[in-house]
């Protein structure tokens, strides 16, 4: 009975991870992936995310302001619309809103070229960094001589050494204390 109980309980937790209110009206829905929006609000936005693209198609100069007024759909709307290439055969030149980096205008994605390139070049220095930090802290020998390195390679390098030095250390006092309890001694001789 107490088992019966506990899957229950297993299935009610589960169904409760699964339900979540749309983000739109409140409504209680089961997503099947990771929707915001239930099925009946998901539909009306299709409908209006269709309306909004025959609109730009009938007025290919239209600014964001412009299809805005004249949709009655907010900037976030039509931002959204863009990620999500939906404006990608439509000439929509004038659809432009500011990079999240610079606040250059683009008409895809959230950063301009020259953002995006300048956070992939600091994402593989810092992976470059990661890398030698972790071999450093494994006492793997790094390859880069110290002049090339930057303050905090050659800072994490040295703690590396540091860390070995402790550890052989230690190793030599576990060894003597061994050595002792054993009845070898270790050391220097005695003459």
């Amino acid at each position: 009975m107490a088992k019966n109980n506990k899957m229950q309980v297993n299935k009610k937790a589960t169904l409760t991870k699964k339900i979540k209110n749309c983000a739109n009206c409140g409504k209680i829905f089961a997503p099947l992936r990771n929707e915001l929006l239930c099925r009946d609000c998901q539909i009306k936005e299709e409908e209006r995310e269709r309306e909004v693209l025959d609109y730009v198609r009938d007025h290919q100069g239209a600014s964001i302001n412009e299809v805005m007024e004249a949709m009655g759909v907010s900037d976030r709307f039509i931002k959204n619309m863009i990620n999500k290439g939906l404006f990608s055969n439509v000439k929509a030149q004038n659809l432009t809103y500011p990079c999240a980096s610079c606040g250059k205008l683009i008409n895809t994605g959230t950063y301009c070229t020259d953002c995006l390139t300048k956070l992939r070049e600091e994402t593989k220095k810092m992976a470059d960094h990661m890398a030698v930090r972790v071999a450093a802290a494994q006492g793997v020998k790094v390859d880069k001589p110290m002049s090339q390195m930057s303050t905090i390679e050659k800072l994490d390098v040295q703690a590396a050494n540091e860390l070995e030095s402790q550890k052989s250390k230690r190793r030599g006092i576990y060894e003597t204390i061994v050595s002792r309890r054993d009845g070898r001694s270790i050391g220097r001789k005695r003459s």
